[in-house]
């Protein structure tokens, strides 16, 4: 009778494990964790003057990287992980390129990962992010992502169409929506962009995408330039 009892209650906690809310949820945090700082990663590798084959690779090795340690830590912590890269730290790449060389920006990402790592495992992280004034983390990250928003002026003189279109929408999703706010401005966006005639699908080929490798440097410019920027 136990041994029902337990069945029943293992196959009741796996149906429930596997709503459709919890699908959504999952969906809509790896979209919105993976879509925008995409984006600012594109234009990163345009300054930067790497070719489409280094960009691919970049892209596949943040992707499946993403994927392996997200599956690995939820299912080992019983918890829902999600691994992405930080926004900040990419639009951070944006004023750095291309006067930083890739294999020195490369080395500052280890370096910080190495650090992270190191702070994780000896416990000191929370004790050293309630040293940090709140203040002084808002101030750095606005200062990073400031030209992003003052940017949205040239594309209004680039293309209004598109750039009114897109934040009408966001007013409208945000008082609508907020939940599904970012997804649908970005489909509104991808329509409104096909709709105006942006888009050349006729250049774009599928293929297998293949890792580069690039050579890690390591320069003291780099590591305070953006290793602690990351880590901050």
């Amino acid at each position: 009778m136990s041994q029902d009892t337990n069945g029943t209650l293992e196959s009741v906690t796996a149906k429930s494990t596997w709503s459709v809310s919890a699908v959504t949820a999952g969906l809509l945090a790896v979209i919105i964790s993976y879509a925008g700082p995409l984006a600012i990663f594109f234009q990163a590798a345009h300054t930067a003057h790497v070719g489409n084959d280094v960009v691919a690779s970049w892209v596949w090795s943040i992707s499946m990287g993403g994927a392996v340690s997200g599956l690995t830590l939820s299912w080992w912590l019983k918890q829902p992980i999600i691994t992405a890269w930080s926004a900040p730290g990419t639009a951070l790449l944006v004023t750095l390129f291309p006067g930083m060389p890739v294999s020195d920006a490369i080395g500052a990402y280890i370096v910080a990962g190495a650090c992270i790592l190191a702070l994780g495992l000896s416990g000191l992280f929370d004790q050293i992010t309630k040293r940090i004034p709140q203040g002084i983390a808002c101030g750095m990250m606005a200062g990073i992502l400031f030209q992003f928003g003052t940017n949205v002026f040239k594309s209004v003189a680039i293309n209004p169409w598109l750039a009114f279109g897109m934040l009408g929408s966001y007013l409208v999703f945000r008082r609508w929506a907020v939940r599904y706010c970012l997804i649908l401005v970005l489909a509104f966006g991808c329509v409104l962009a096909i709709a105006l005639g942006l888009t050349h699908f006729d250049t774009v080929s599928l293929r297998v995408t293949h890792p580069v490798f690039t050579l890690p440097t390591w320069s003291w410019q780099s590591t305070i330039g953006l290793a602690v920027p990351c880590l901050s």
